[in-house]
C-alpha cells in the first residue's frame, strides 16, 4: 500500500480530512454504519467542514492495518469513552469507500 495513501487515511481517522483530500475520489462512498452514508467528495467535505467548525477532536489512532486495497485503522477518543474504527478501500491510488463503526464505552 502507497504510504501517503495509508497517511491520509490515518489523517482522516484523526479528524485532519483536509489532509486526506487530495487522495479521496470524486465517487467516494463513506458509510457511517448505525447512522447513513455520504456519497461524493462535496458531500464528504461538506460534513468535515461542519464537524471542524465545532473544533478539531482529540482522536488517537492506536492501530493501522494495510492490505492489498484495504487500510483499517482504529482509535479513541481522548475527550470520551468512544472508540472507532474506519475501513478504506483504495483503488487506482485514491480512497473510494470509507466505513466508519463507532462504539461508546459501557457505563
Amino acid at each position: 500500500m502507497n504510504a501517503k495513501l495509508v497517511a491520509a487515511c490515518e489523517a482522516y481517522s484523526r479528524g485532519d480530512a483536509d489532509k486526506a483530500f487530495p487522495l479521496i475520489s470524486e465517487d467516494v462512498q463513506w458509510h457511517i454504519i448505525g447512522d447513513h452514508t455520504i456519497i461524493g467528495l462535496a458531500g464528504l467535505q461538506e460534513i468535515c467542514t461542519e464537524a471542524a467548525a465545532q473544533g478539531k477532536p482529540n482522536f488517537e489512532n492506536t492501530r493501522t492495518i494495510q492490505g492489498k486495497h484495504h487500510v483499517i485503522v482504529e482509535g479513541c477518543d481522548l475527550d470520551n469513552d468512544v472508540h472507532y474504527c474506519d475501513i478504506y478501500t483504495a483503488e487506482d491510488g485514491l480512497i473510494t469507500e470509507i466505513t466508519s463503526y463507532s462504539l461508546a464505552g459501557l457505563e
